[in-house]
């Protein structure tokens, strides 16, 4: 039996990104496969840890425990865009707190 896909348009980390991708993917698979964002990690893969984390529209969520079909429409921020770039007198990435 074939999977099922769906065309998703989204944010990420700022960027507009639109993917055919399996219903049954989940949020953090197509992060770091797809768009080959590894800062969002799996360890426990039942939404305990927290290593997943990432801000739906603002909120925290687990993305191992939501499918990226899900997210369709949303704004996506993972670790990587958490940081509001290189400083103007540095020229050296400034981190955000969370980073």
């Amino acid at each position: 039996m074939l999977a099922k896909t769906r065309t998703i348009a989204l944010t990420v980390n700022g960027a507009p990104v639109t993917a055919e991708v399996e219903a049954r993917l989940t949020l953090a698979d197509f992060l770091r496969e797809e768009l080959d964002l590894t800062g969002t990690h799996l360890a426990c893969e039942h939404g305990v840890c927290g290593n997943c984390t990432v801000l739906v529209d603002g909120a925290s969520a687990r993305s191992c425990l939501m499918f990226a079909v899900q997210a369709d429409g949303a704004e996506i921020t993972t670790v990587e865009g958490l940081a509001p770039g290189p400083s103007a007198s540095s020229g050296q990435a400034q981190l955000h707190l969370l980073q």
